[in-house]
């Protein structure tokens, strides 16, 4: 855990201030944005928890590729924010004392984690299984919802991540490619959709798509290399939104790559 002098925060004027006495108001809502201690550059992927008081967590979101991120809060009140995200220390910021009505921007800055003993690596399997603990789950748990490298390897030809999702037989999983979509339709990239999550017109809606602990656009997607990854999971609705939020409504796909050590 980090002290508060590596955690820079600017705040508009009167969000460390007396808290409003209108009980039950909405709070100020928190534009932010993760920056890299070391660099200051932004961070993308970083899981922010809004934290009351009393402990209990009230509100997720996760910063986008700018590093930004938006909470608004049930209530006015005393919080903290807690940020998680590999490669990164888990930071905790000082009390806010947020109150009614308006926005407040700003900065929150985490440092790298020690990378610790020269030459040492830790495998794909371990970065797996610690993030899937964080969620609460396990390879064993999610049963044909994991993909291991022995069952990739077992794929001759790999067009895209996707050639493994078909190709593993993972029931309930459409896979849309650009060539599959209208002259009219939006370029989405990859999307890889749960049957059991549609549309009212019964089109898919895509799952969120974390490389490496990273989450990532479609159109990215495509650019993973098959031959890399050694292992995938796949989040249902329920599971996903759990940790990332909105943004897990429609599942998501994990994916750990040799690179991504």
């Amino acid at each position: 855990m980090v002290t508060t002098s590596r955690f820079r925060i600017a705040l508009l004027a009167g969000v460390l201030c007396t808290l409003a006495t209108a009980e039950g108001a909405r709070a100020q809502t928190l534009l932010g944005r993760v920056l890299d201690q070391v660099n200051e550059q932004p961070v993308a992927g970083v899981l922010v928890t809004l934290v009351a008081s009393t402990g209990e967590e009230r509100v997720r979101a996760l910063s986008d590729s700018a590093g930004r991120f938006v909470i608004a809060p049930p209530e006015a009140g005393e919080y903290l924010l807690v940020t998680d995200r590999l490669g990164y220390e888990e930071t905790r910021s000082p009390l806010l004392a947020l109150t009614t009505e308006g926005q407040a921007p700003l900065d929150l800055m985490i440092a790298p984690e020690p990378i610790g003993l020269e030459g040492f690596e830790v495998s794909v399997e371990e970065r797996a299984s610690e993030q899937l603990s964080r969620m609460g789950l396990s390879a064993n748990a999610l049963g044909n919802r994991w993909i291991d490298r022995d069952k990739i390897d077992a794929i001759p030809v790999k067009r895209d991540m996707g050639v493994i999702l078909e190709r593993t037989a993972q029931a309930g999983i459409r896979v849309t490619r650009p060539e599959n979509l209208t002259m009219d339709s939006d370029n989405i990239g990859l999307c890889v959709a749960l049957y059991r999550v549609r549309t009212a017109d019964g089109g898919g809606r895509c799952a969120l798509i974390v490389l490496d602990g990273v989450p990532m656009s479609g159109v990215a997607a495509l650019d993973i290399d098959p031959d890399a990854i050694e292992s995938i999971a796949l989040l249902e609705p329920m599971e996903a939104t759990t940790y990332y939020g909105t943004l897990g409504g429609a599942g998501a796909v994990l994916v750990w790559t040799r690179r991504g050590r």
